[in-house]
């Protein structure tokens, strides 16, 4: 059974690129704990979701960036 997608080809690049930009964010800024934790989380389901092709988000906006051929 596939999973439900709702990201497309260039929605999931940019959501790579901004995963990779808030991680690496931590190393550059002084966040403390509590930074932190929210860029890393923010990172990580930016990740997720680009690897995945679903946002939860998108679902419930009723919003689909994939291409329907």
């Amino acid at each position: 059974m596939e999973m439900k997608r709702n990201v497309g080809a260039s929605d999931r690049y940019v959501r790579f690129i901004l995963g990779l930009a808030f991680i690496l964010n931590i190393f550059s800024l002084e966040t403390g704990k509590l930074g932190t934790f929210i860029l890393l989380a923010l990172g990580l389901s930016m990740f997720f979701s680009a690897y995945t092709r679903y946002c939860f988000l998108y679902d419930i906006l009723k919003i689909n960036t994939t291409s329907t051929s």
